[in-house]
């Protein structure tokens, strides 16, 4: 856990071993099947290198959707209160419970917003650079 190397510097040889000396050679299904690992570990990569700080952003737009303590009180740690969270918003949202709101700079914008920019800054966030969300701003 704390020895050397580190987990990033691990995955980002992974990640340049399998980009330069691997797939060059495959073809066809493995390179495709190559190039999903590639993408999976560039995932990892930047989730390690994230840290905790992609869920505080969600938990802090959950909060001020519907409380502290009720965010708190979602689950054990981020890991559990993010889907937690996310199942009941979306079924407040099949109930027509944000109806007026969804669109519309608010709370509820905001947590959809904090998870679609979350979830793009590991899975894709040469989009986020290339487009107008890469500085977020409000409304």
């Amino acid at each position: 856990m704390f020895d050397e190397p580190s987990r990033a510097a691990l995955l980002a040889v992974t990640e340049e071993s399998l980009k330069t000396d691997v797939l060059p050679a495959l073809d066809g299904a493995a390179k495709y099947a190559a190039l999903m690992v590639l993408n999976a570990i560039g995932i990892a990569r930047r989730e390690v290198a994230a840290g905790y700080e992609p869920p505080r952003h969600v938990l802090d737009a959950y909060a001020d959707l519907y409380g502290q303590d009720n965010v708190y009180h979602a689950g054990f740690d981020a890991a559990e209160r993010i889907p937690n969270l996310n199942r009941h918003l979306a079924r407040e949202i099949r109930d027509g419970e944000h109806d007026d709101e969804l669109g519309e700079p608010g709370p509820v914008y905001d947590v959809l917003r904090a998870l679609v920019i979350e979830r793009l800054k590991l899975s894709n966030p040469r989009f986020l650079v290339e487009s107008e969300y890469s500085q977020p701003s409000r409304g």
